[in-house]
């Protein structure tokens, strides 16, 4: 790679922090649809990282991170180059729904990846990879939940066809700080290489996790944790991959595990949370202990009832809102699975 980066026609220069809009595709109405890409270029050569929020446009608090990230971070204090893309899906974003609103085969853009159509979500994904993910050493997708809704560990995949992207995704996620991993299968299990970190990981050689931390319509102090949570994670990878000096915060002990079962509703009404969002991945949860329910807005009875399935921690949270059957409860991590185990930091 070159020593210093192009991105949308623009080279940032050295100890710089500066951004570049560039249309991808003209809509209907004649608006052009662009993407915004924020360069920290730093001081020396070195590592680049991107950091990409809003892939579905529901999940709009990840933009907090990107805010923080460019606000905090000194380009002089870095070697390298952070990247990073608030809004990797303006149409979707625009309309507050997680996927694109059109009559395509591939609305969900984080689906939409190698895909050769000229529909939205595909001509967005090949303008990422193009101007973004060919150009850069290792990328952080952050997902959060939709209103109401929470989620709370970061994930890494463990079956790329080159086994050394798998173990410097997985280098990545501890550097992260979480003292937790999901390590599942993103190449070849659906999305497969559909997805962005499926993709980066399998199709260009380049490691990645995903953070899916945090959520909206919880009290702002919470809130405000799970971004700080996402701030020093960033910090985290950024050291790991030496574009800020020092070493990552890394948990004593990780527990690294591959499943989480949904429990969500199967019926429409209003979810009333038992379990509170102060417990997500801290408090454990016995079989069968009730999560919350579901009750009917027009006759007031409990209609669902949302329970734990095994032992394990809580992987999603929610608040009071409405549900329709499918919508966003909980997840709970297993901790009897017999694939999961603890890594322990050598001393």
């Amino acid at each position: 790679m070159s020593d210093l980066l192009t991105i949308g026609g623009r080279t940032f220069q050295r100890g710089t922090k500066d951004f570049v809009q560039f249309p991808v595709l003209l809509d209907l109405d004649g608006s052009q649809i662009q993407l915004t890409v924020h360069v920290l270029s730093g001081a020396r050569p070195g590592p680049r990282l991107a950091v990409v929020t809003v892939l579905h446009g529901s999940e709009w608090q990840a933009l907090e991170t990107s805010l923080g990230l460019i606000e905090d971070l000194d380009p002089s204090e870095m070697s390298g180059d952070l990247v990073v893309v608030p809004v990797a899906n303006p149409i979707a974003f625009a309309t507050g729904t997680r996927n694109i609103i059109d009559e395509s085969d591939s609305p969900d853009l984080n689906r939409s990846f190698g895909g050769r159509q000229t529909w939205l979500a595909d001509q967005l994904a090949r303008a990422l990879v193009d101007e973004v993910l060919s150009k850069v050493d290792a990328v952080i997708d952050f997902h959060t939940g939709l209103w109401g809704a929470a989620m709370g560990s970061v994930t890494c995949g463990r079956d790329f066809s080159d086994p050394s992207v798998s173990e410097r995704a997985l280098g990545m996620a501890l550097a992260f700080g979480m003292p937790h991993v999901r390590r599942g299968d993103l190449a070849t299990k659906f999305p497969g290489p559909a997805s962005m970190i499926g993709y980066a990981g399998e199709k260009l050689g380049v490691p990645g996790i995903i953070s899916e931390i945090g959520g909206v319509g919880f009290a702002p102090e919470i809130e405000q944790s799970w971004v700080d949570t996402n701030l020093r994670g960033v910090r985290g990878v950024m050291k790991h991959l030496g574009i800020l000096d020092g070493e990552p915060e890394v948990a004593d002990e990780v527990l690294v595990f591959d499943q989480v079962t949904r429990v969500n509703p199967t019926v429409g009404g209003i979810l009333e949370p038992i379990f509170p969002p102060e417990g997500l991945m801290r408090d454990i949860v016995e079989p069968g202990q009730l999560l919350g329910r579901v009750w009917s807005p027009y006759t007031f009875e409990v209609i669902e009832e949302l329970r734990s399935p095994a032992r394990g921690l809580v992987d999603m949270v929610c608040r009071p809102y409405p549900v329709r059957p499918g919508d966003w409860a909980y997840l709970v991590i297993d901790l009897d699975s017999p694939t999961n185990y603890t890594l322990k930091r050598e001393a």
